[in-house]
């Protein structure tokens, strides 16, 4: 069945800084949702108004204010500026869309600041209401005070709540619930990769898409309907309901190929996840503070420095990466290091992708000089903890630490002693396409930088292979959200499963009204947005 689970997350407000200027958006169709009603007589419209720009000391801020009385803040608190005779001073109305300087007063008549005024009309404001933005030196002690005062402006002013003006962007029709999600990701990306996901989605291209599987399913819906309502009697065509039956299949088929992108977009927005993982005294903390290019963990000769797991997040070629060094993994009667050891193996559980880190003398003890003359038959058998062995999967790079400790690196025999090994045990891992010129693991020297830029590179082909999204055709939707799933269970083409799928498709766009839906997206924005 086409149902929809329409669980939102909601996302902590991170913005800094950020902002957009009102813009003519494109209107939804006016079938696509309902006018709402008037309001009655004695009802006024609050005037929201809240920073659009962050917190703390900056060279501009900016003040925005958005309702039926937003002209009353360029009536009682701007003046021309000084020295200047404008025919401004006694107009009603700035001029749209149009810059204009002018000081900035208290309501008894007190010089605040000299700054630029911007006035949007109804017609033209994202919010479909009067908006003024006031573009001011960033100071936070003047902002604070014009947030005291324009209350005193009449009753209809209040401060705005969480993603106020763009849910009021949403509910004038100019934009969908996508392309709101997609602002909000968009105000947080931290990275290129999120940004670049971000702005597709709030161009609309997810709408586009939605709207189409929906325009699809109403049309099978109303032929399976046809059926029901006439039948026979009115001699529709035996061949309907199996044509109905071909678009519902192929809706279905469409549905599928969007949901199996291996969670490509909800990973990227959120973050993919990397976990260091192996032995105590592999180099793994070594490895994280190459990555970071900081001490970000404590590294020491002895084994099980690490007892919990150090996290950090960085920018990686332009994706976001949460990177977890883990505590070593082997048997112990520690009950700090077992719990330790039991929060290693979560992470790597839950990890897009694992760094395996295997200490080259460990697993070829009895390596030596003499070693490059031993036959692929007399290669000394691996030596691996189980495990760390069990954490081991396709999305796993194994990374031979300690080249340094080695007179001579590992012999090819030895290397194909491990790799047998790893097949023997059922194991396939990522090599990130480069085994034929590089081989199937990455051989390196935390201490020393031997084969780090070598490894950097091969974890970037695994993240481009995996999460990088500048192939996907602009007409594909990409899965952002947990509320985007549509389950692909067997398909029932009759007209009340077909309702639910029209439902549910109507959901993710917005044109079908969930209360708590909203209200979680929403939650998720700055105040000011």
């Amino acid at each position: 069945m086409l149902r929809a689970l329409t669980a939102s997350a909601r996302l902590p407000c991170t913005c800094q800084g950020s902002y957009s200027s009102p813009r003519v958006a494109h209107t939804r169709p006016a079938s696509s949702r309902p006018a709402p009603p008037p309001p009655p007589p004695s009802f006024r419209l609050p005037t929201i108004f809240a920073p659009a720009t962050g917190k703390g000391k900056s060279a501009i801020s900016i003040l925005r204010i958005s309702g039926p009385d937003a002209l009353d803040v360029w009536r009682k608190m701007t003046r021309p500026p000084r020295g200047r005779t404008h025919t401004n001073r006694t107009r009603s109305e700035p001029p749209e869309r149009k810059a204009i300087l002018r000081r900035i007063v208290a309501p008894d008549g007190e010089v605040l600041d000299e700054g630029v005024v911007l006035y949007f009309p109804s017609h033209s404001a994202l919010t479909a209401q009067p908006t003024l933005e006031l573009h001011l030196h960033g100071s936070p002690a003047l902002m604070q005070l014009l947030l005291r005062l324009l209350p005193s402006l009449g009753n209809t002013f209040r401060i705005a709540e969480p993603g106020e003006f763009t849910r009021l962007a949403f509910e004038a029709g100019k934009m969908d619930l996508t392309e709101v999600e997609g602002i909000r990701d968009l105000v947080e990306a931290d990275t290129e990769a999120q940004r670049k996901l971000a702005a597709r989605q709030a161009s609309g291209q997810m709408r586009v898409a939605y709207d189409s599987m929906r325009s699809e399913a109403i049309e099978a819906m109303a032929l399976i309907e046809a059926l029901i309502d006439f039948g026979e009697d009115e001699g529709i065509s035996e061949g309907v309901y199996e044509q109905a039956r071909q678009k519902v299949n192929t809706l279905s088929s469409r549905i599928r190929k969007y949901l199996d992108d291996g969670r490509r977009g909800e990973i990227l927005r959120q973050g993919i996840h990397l976990a260091i993982i192996g032995p105590p005294n592999a180099g793994k903390s070594s490895l994280l503070n190459w990555l970071a290019q900081r001490e970000a963990a404590i590294v020491t000769a002895v084994p099980g420095t690490t007892r919990d797991v150090v996290e950090l997040a960085l920018d990686f070629h332009g994706f976001p990466v949460h990177v977890a060094d883990t505590a070593g993994l082997r048997s112990t009667g520690d009950e700090v290091e077992a719990i330790g050891i039991e929060r290693a193996v979560a992470k790597a559980e839950t990890a897009d992708i694992k760094l395996c880190v295997l200490p080259l003398d460990e697993i070829f003890p009895s390596s030596s000089p003499s070693s490059s003359s031993t036959p692929a038959a007399r290669a000394p058998a691996p030596v691996i903890d189980p495990l760390t062995l069990s954490l081991i999967d396709h999305h796993t790079l194994i990374v031979l630490n300690k080249l340094d400790a080695h007179v001579e690196p590992p012999t090819a025999a030895q290397l194909g002693a491990l790799e047998a090994y790893l097949r023997q045990e059922g194991k396939s891992w990522a090599v990130a396409g480069a085994r034929e010129r590089e081989g199937a693991f990455a051989l390196v020297s935390a201490r020393d930088g031997r084969g780090l830029a070598q490894l950097a590179e091969r974890l970037k082909g695994e993240v481009k292979r995996r999460f990088d999204l500048s192939d996907a055709l602009e007409e594909t939707p990409i899965v952002t959200q947990e509320r985007h799933h549509l389950p692909s269970d067997e398909i029932v083409s009759a007209g009340e499963e077909l309702r639910y799928a029209v439902r549910s498709l109507g959901q993710i766009t917005g044109m079908v009204d969930t209360e708590e839906v909203l209200g979680e997206i929403f939650r998720g924005f700055c105040i000011g947005k």
